[in-house]
């Protein structure tokens, strides 16, 4: 599975809890896409980012360059 490349977050662990008690295993999953992304260094580069970086601006989205023909 993957995680986000700026904060690490990955699939945890858990219980879903049925009206009776019972529990079963679970995984939650976060929330991550393979972006296109200018690196500090401006270099562009694809990374797995989670939409919770992306909303706080952790990451800057490199802009497509259209083909000229």
């Amino acid at each position: 599975m993957a995680s986000c490349a700026i904060c690490g977050k990955r699939v945890m662990h858990g219980r879903r809890v049925t009206f009776s008690a019972e529990r079963n295993p679970r995984l939650f999953k976060p929330n991550v896409h393979r972006m296109r992304v200018r690196l500090p260094d401006g270099t562009v580069k694809r990374i797995y980012v989670c939409t919770k970086c992306l909303k706080a601006g952790k990451v800057v989205k490199a802009a497509r360059v259209p083909n000229q023909q």
